[in-house]
Formats: structure tokens, C-alpha cells, sequence
């Protein structure tokens, strides 16, 4: 039932059963049987394989066409749920121009933050809260 969809994902992203079989932490000669269809996924393993492709078990299952992305995945299982809000908002940029430019300002909101966290660090307990520009005056 799913074996051609998995098959599809698979190769889409350039891995072999091998790769992905280890991601997923089964067997090659499961993932194998999974994609020839002569074997079904348990729950746990369907919930991984949409976890990794970062898709629903809808489309997994052919009820819905489109995937959340066809991105080439990040393991999703190792990411923190604000990772993967991340990862979703910069995969929203059309062009790679969009997402360099991103890039820079986000790598330089962080450097700020970094900066700041370490002056309240260096502070000790006299550190007070820095007011934010919608209570500035």
C-alpha cells in the first residue's frame, strides 16, 4: 500500500535502503519487504518514516497529494520542537537569495542575543531587564 510512496521519498532525497534503513532504525530487509509491499509497517515505524520526511501519514497513505516539503530532511527525530519551526519557516523561502539573506540577519539577531546574555552573565545580580521598543517611550 505504501511501498511505492516510501520508495518515491527514498529516492527522492538520493538514499539507499541501507541509509535509510538506518535512520529509521530498522532492518534493510524490512524497509525492503515495506517498500515491495509485502509487508506493512507497525505504528511506531509509520510514525517515523513520517517524522523523517516530514510529511503526513495522510500522504504516506495516498490521501493526500501534496508533502509538506520535498526538502532533503534534517533527522526531525533528533530536533527540538523550535528547531523544527525553524527549519519549516526557512524551507518557506523561494529562492536562495531569500534564504542567505535570512541567514545573515538571523546569525546576527543571534550574535546580539549572545552578546547580551553574556553582559547579564558578567552583571551578576545587578542585572536588570533591557526594556523592549514597544515600552520605550
Amino acid at each position: 500500500m505504501i511501498g511505492n510512496k516510501l520508495r518515491e521519498l527514498r529516492k527522492s532525497i538520493n538514499l539507499t535502503q541501507e541509509d535509510l534503513s538506518e535512520k529509521l532504525a530498522i532492518s534493510r530487509s524490512s524497509l525492503s519487504l515495506y517498500e515491495t509491499d509485502k509487508r506493512e509497517p507497525d505504528g511506531e515505524t509509520l510514525l517515523k518514516i513520517a517524522d523523517y520526511f516530514d510529511i503526513s501519514l495522510d500522504y504516506l497513505f495516498g490521501k493526500n497529494h501534496t508533502t509538506l516539503n520535498m526538502s532533503p530532511p534534517v533527522s526531525s527525530t533528533f530536533l527540538t520542537p523550535n528547531e523544527k519551526i525553524l527549519l519549516k519557516l526557512f524551507r518557506q523561502l523561494t529562492t536562495e537569495a531569500y534564504q542567505e539573506k535570512a541567514l545573515t540577519k538571523f546569525e546576527g539577531y543571534i550574535d546580539c542575543l549572545t552578546e547580551l546574555d553574556a553582559d547579564t552573565v558578567t552583571m551578576g545580580n545587578d542585572a536588570q531587564s533591557i526594556p523592549s521598543k514597544k515600552n520605550v517611550g
